[in-house]
């Protein structure tokens, strides 16, 4: 270790400074702070650089660098003139290659952002136009679904309307079908006449193709209908809760009258009795 050396270790130590703490302050690698203290220049990029490393070293410990360099000039080497553009030609070349190798650092990003965005975009065309693409054959199909559709429709439209139409008819027939009922003349007497009807049901319809006076009423005298019937009207009443039932037709050559569907030959004569009393007695089954 040199004069130099130990002088410079020592100040730093009075400031308990480490060799990194050092470092951090003056920039300088460590290995060549040691280098300072143990005047072993040779490792140095060159003399300029030693005479520089020291003076910062110095300043960075408080002492005066350039009384150091007069007191120990015979242990720091001297930096010649010529020395110093090679010297900054090294250090430019320095720069240059530390600039060139953080381009190349950063380019290998630059080519792979590129590439990246290139590819989204190649990406994005692509489910445009296919997108594009799809759309219309979504029409077709959605059209020849339609079509299937309403074709099966329209086949099965005809059947529904057979199937329907024969239930209707069924319907019809049961509905046309007269309910079945006996009807029985037990007595007749001038225009009255009493008659027995047996049957699920007791319904009576009347239909006028003129002018009649019509009467309903049941045994205990209530009255269902007591009024004019003009042509062409009909009234139909449901007695099945009824067990009697008196009946009066003012005009039977224009009143029809029928029982559970089946229609009433009146007991008396419409040409000897215009006007009929009819006693209906109801055995329901």
């Amino acid at each position: 270790m040199t004069e130099l050396g130990k002088r410079l270790k020592e100040a730093r130590e009075q400031r308990h400074m480490s060799l990194d703490d050092l470092q951090e302050i003056t920039k300088i690698q460590k290995r060549y702070l040691i280098a300072i203290e143990q005047g072993n220049y040779v490792i140095m990029p060159g003399k300029f650089y030693v005479r520089a490393f020291i003076r910062q070293y110095a300043e960075a410990v408080g002492l005066d660098a350039d009384e150091l360099f007069e007191q120990y000039a015979n242990e720091i080497p001297n930096a010649q003139q010529e020395e110093l553009p090679g010297e900054l030609s090294r250090v430019k070349s320095r720069q240059l290659s530390e600039q060139g190798a953080k381009v190349l650092d950063v380019l290998p990003k630059i080519l792979i952002g590129t590439l990246v965005i290139g590819v989204a975009v190649v990406l994005w065309f692509f489910f445009q136009n296919r997108t594009v693409n799809e759309k219309p054959q979504e029409q077709v199909i959605n059209e020849k679904t339609e079509f299937e559709q309403s074709e099966q429709a329209n086949e099965q439209q005809p059947e529904k309307q057979s199937e329907q139409q024969f239930e209707n008819e069924g319907e019809n027939e049961q509905q046309e079908q007269p309910l079945e009922a006996t009807v029985k003349v037990i007595e007749t007497n001038g225009r009255r006449s009493t008659l027995e009807v047996t049957g699920e049901q007791l319904i009576i319809d009347i239909a006028t193709k003129g002018d009649a006076w019509i009467e309903v009423k049941n045994g205990k005298g209530k009255a269902f209908a007591r009024k004019m019937m003009y042509a062409n009207q009909s009234e139909t009443f449901d007695l099945t809760n009824e067990t009697e039932v008196l009946l009066v037709i003012g005009q039977t050559l224009n009143a029809e009258v029928k029982i559970n569907g089946q229609t009433l030959e009146y007991p008396v004569n419409p040409n000897d009795h215009v006007r009929q009393d009819i006693n209906i007695l109801y055995k329901k089954q």
